[in-house]
C-alpha cells in the first residue's frame, strides 16, 4: 500500500497535479476494464450478481480514493434504504430523505471548511445526494394515479421500494459514482433487465466508448494548459493587475474556456464507461434504432459553437440540469410565481455545490447574463439590416454578428466562472473590480435600455400559422419559429451548475396536477 501511494505521489508530481486528482482519473479509467469484464463474464448472471458486482467494485473505488471516509456513502445507502423500506411512497419519506442527504452533505462542507476546491469524499457524496433524493421522489410519484403523473414522472416512477442490494448497486455503480452522470433508479434497473434478458441485449459499442475516452483525454490535456499557462492564482497577483483592461478580459476568457475542460473531460470518460456496461442504453421508439445516450452529460459541438447562454446551458451538464428541472423547479409550482421558483432553484443549486459565496455569485450573474443576452438578441433581430444592405452585405453583417456573439458570450462565461473557481469573496471581488464589474454593467444596461430601444425599432409581428409562431422581419419576410412541444419542455435542463432557459423562463408542465402535496 505504501508503494502504491508512493507511485501515485510520483505520478502526480510528474503531471503537476494533486494525488487526489490522479486517483480520480485512474478510477475513471478503471471503469473500462470493469465494464468489459461485466459484459464478457456476467452475460448469463442473474440480476443479483450485477448488484453485488457494482457494489463491490464501487466500494473498492471509493476506498482507493477516500479510505475510511468511504463509510459516509455506505451510511447513506443504509439510512436511505431503511427510510424507503419503512416510509417509501409517502411525502414524509421525501422530506426526510431531502433533510438527511442535504444535511449530511452541508454539515461536512462546514466541518471541512475548505476555501479552495479539493477532491475529497464530498465529491461523490454530492452526486449520490441528488441520486437518493430523486429516488425518494420517484417512489412517491409512483403512488399517484397515472393521470396525475406528468410525462417526465412517468419515465422514472417506481411502484415499489428497492431492496438494500438494489440501492447499493444503484449508488456504487462505477458508471456514475465519482463525477456522475445522474441517472434514476428506473434506468439502472432497466439496464440490468436488458443485460439479463434473452431477447434484448445492448451492444457493447467499444468504438463509441473509445471515442468518448479519446475526446475526454483531449479535453483533460487542454485543462493542463490552463494549470501551466493560465493558473487561477494569477488573477489575484500583481502581474494580472499590471495588465491592461482588454488583456485582463482576454486572460479570463481563455482561462475559463480551458478551466471548464476538466469537467468536460471527466464527464466524457465516465460516459464511455456507461456505454460499455449498458447503463447508457435507451431503446428506440416508434421504429427508431436504440441509442446509447442515457449517460450523456455534454454535447460537444453545440457547446463549442454556442453563441448564447441558452445554447450553452442546453448542451452542458445535462443530467444535473434535468434533475433540477424535474425534482426542484417543477415541484415549486404551488408558489405561483416563476421568478420565485427560479430563485429558489438557483439558491439550492449554489448551496449544493458548497457554502462559499463564489457559488451564489456565479449563479446570480447567470440570471443577469441570460436575461441581458435575450434583450441584446431581441434588439439585434429588430435592426432592419435587409432594408439598407444588399443580400450579400446582410449575410456578411450576420456572419460578423455571429462571431461577435460567440466571443462576447465566451467572455461572459469566463466572467461568470471567476467566482465559481476562486470561491472566496476577497478573491473574486478583487478580480471583478479589476474587470471594472464590466459583466454586470454591460448586461445590466442591456436590461435597462433594451425595452426602450425596442420601442424605437419596428416590432416584429408574430401571427400564428399552422400551430407555429411566425416572426415577421422589418422587411416583410417571415420565418417559422419552431413550436415548443411537451418533449421540448421535458428535455430542458439547468446548470455547475448552470440553470437552463427553461428555468429562466420555463414553460408550464403538461399536467398542472402533477405536483407534490404539502402535507407531511
Amino acid at each position: 500500500m505504501a508503494t502504491n501511494g508512493y507511485s501515485i505521489s510520483v505520478l502526480a508530481e510528474t503531471l503537476g497535479t494533486s494525488e487526489e486528482a490522479v486517483r480520480l482519473i485512474l478510477s475513471l479509467l478503471l471503469g473500462y476494464p470493469l465494464a468489459l469484464f461485466q459484459r464478457l463474464f456476467l452475460k448469463k448472471a442473474p440480476p443479483t450478481a450485477y448488484h453485488v458486482y457494482y457494489t463491490l467494485a464501487g466500494l473498492s473505488i471509493m476506498y482507493f480514493n477516500f479510505g475510511i471516509a468511504t463509510y459516509h456513502s455506505a451510511l447513506s445507502v443504509i439510512v436511505n434504504w431503511a427510510l424507503l423500506h419503512l416510509l417509501g411512497g409517502s411525502f414524509r419519506s421525501v422530506v426526510l430523505s431531502f433533510t438527511y442527504n442535504m444535511g449530511h452533505l452541508l454539515l461536512h462542507y462546514y466541518l471541512l471548511g475548505t476555501t479552495t476546491y479539493v477532491i475529497n469524499f464530498t465529491t461523490p457524496q454530492c452526486v449520490l445526494t441528488l441520486r437518493l433524493i430523486g429516488l425518494a421522489w420517484d417512489i412517491y410519484d409512483g403512488t399517484k394515479p397515472p393521470e396525475k403523473q406528468s410525462e417526465s414522472q412517468k419515465k422514472v416512477v417506481l411502484n415499489r421500494s428497492p431492496t438494500l442490494l438494489e440501492v447499493s448497486g444503484f449508488v456504487y455503480h462505477f458508471g456514475g459514482l465519482l463525477v456522475g452522470p445522474q441517472f434514476p433508479m428506473k434506468q439502472y434497473l432497466f439496464s440490468i433487465g436488458v443485460l439479463t434478458s434473452t431477447d434484448e441485449k445492448p451492444p457493447i459499442s467499444i468504438m463509441l466508448a473509445l471515442n468518448r475516452l479519446a475526446t475526454g483525454a483531449v479535453y483533460l490535456s487542454l485543462f493542463t494548459l490552463q494549470t501551466i499557462y493560465f493558473p487561477d492564482d494569477y488573477m489575484i497577483s500583481q502581474g494580472f493587475e499590471d495588465l491592461g483592461l482588454l488583456s485582463r478580459w482576454g486572460f479570463v476568457t481563455i482561462w475559463a474556456k480551458l478551466f471548464i475542460c476538466k469537467l468536460i473531460g471527466v464527464w466524457l470518460i465516465s460516459e464511455g464507461v456507461g456505454i460499455i456496461c449498458g447503463l447508457a442504453y435507451t431503446p428506440g421508439a416508434d421504429g427508431s434504432p436504440p441509442r446509447m445516450d442515457a449517460c450523456q452529460n455534454v454535447k460537444i459541438i453545440p457547446w463549442e459553437l454556442s453563441v448564447s447562454p441558452d445554447e450553452k446551458i442546453q448542451s452542458f451538464n445535462l443530467s444535473t440540469n434535468t434533475w433540477l428541472m424535474n425534482y426542484i423547479y417543477k415541484r415549486l409550482r404551488f408558489l405561483g410565481m416563476r421568478i420565485v421558483s427560479f430563485v429558489v432553484t438557483l439558491s439550492y443549486l449554489g448551496i449544493w455545490h458548497g457554502l462559499l459565496s463564489g457559488y451564489q455569485a456565479a449563479f446570480l450573474f447567470e440570471v443577469i447574463w441570460v436575461r441581458g443576452s435575450r434583450e441584446l438578441e431581441e434588439m439585434a433581430r429588430r435592426v432592419p439590416v435587409s432594408r439598407v444592405l444588399s443580400t450579400a452585405g446582410a449575410r456578411i453583417v450576420r456572419g460578423v454578428a455571429l462571431v461577435i456573439s460567440w466571443v462576447f458570450n465566451w467572455a461572459m462565461f469566463g466572467y461568470m466562472i471567476v467566482p465559481f473557481a476562486l470561491l472566496v469573496a476577497d478573491k473574486w471581488v478583487k478580480v471583478y473590480g479589476l474587470l471594472y464589474w464590466g459583466g454586470f454593467i454591460a448586461l445590466g444596461l442591456a436590461l435597462v435600455i433594451g425595452p426602450l430601444v425596442r420601442r424605437c425599432l419596428d416590432p416584429p409581428q408574430t401571427p400564428t400559422k399552422n400551430g407555429q409562431e411566425v416572426a415577421t422581419s422589418s422587411n416583410g419576410t417571415s420565418s417559422s419559429k419552431v413550436e415548443i412541444t411537451s418533449s421540448d419542455r421535458e428535455n430542458g435542463s439547468v446548470t455547475v451548475d448552470i440553470p437552463s432557459r427553461h428555468l429562466a423562463e420555463p414553460e408550464r408542465d403538461e399536467n398542472p396536477e402533477a405536483t407534490p402535496s404539502n402535507d407531511i
